[in-house]
């Protein structure tokens, strides 16, 4: 699938991955889930991506920036878009303050997600960027 833009997905739902899945492809993204941090980190490093949507909690005891992280280090110049079911108000001091001043994560979104704002932040990290 050469020329097209690689998303990884990290969300603990599987019917959210479907769901972001099937808009993605439709979109003509290269589409990749996974549903816990040691799925990502082990997708990333066979096809590392150029975005990332991940859920901020993830079960198992981690969360999806502390998957990240690592992915970074794999991924050179990947961008991250964090999505939470919490209210912004209830993360907004450690996900502005600290996560997205510091360059950890690109762009927080909050579920329910309205597709065309998915689609316009994707794009918005995603124009000109491509990876085969």
């Amino acid at each position: 699938m050469e020329g097209k833009i690689k998303i990884l997905i990290v969300d603990d739902s599987e019917n959210e991955c479907k769901s972001l899945k099937s808009i993605l492809d439709a979109k003509g993204y290269q589409v990749f889930t996974a549903h816990n941090a040691s799925e990502a980190i082990a997708s990333a490093r066979v096809e590392p991506p150029r975005l990332i949507l991940l859920d901020l909690f993830l079960k198992e005891g981690s969360n999806g920036v502390e998957a990240f992280k690592d992915i970074k280090k794999i991924a050179l110049g990947v961008k991250a878009i964090l999505i939470t079911g919490h209210s912004v108000e209830e993360t907004s001091r450690l996900l502005d303050e600290v996560w997205v001043e510091e360059g950890i994560v690109d762009e927080v979104l909050t579920k329910p997600l309205r597709v065309e704002k998915l689609i316009e932040v994707i794009e918005k990290y995603t124009k000109g960027n491509l990876n085969g």
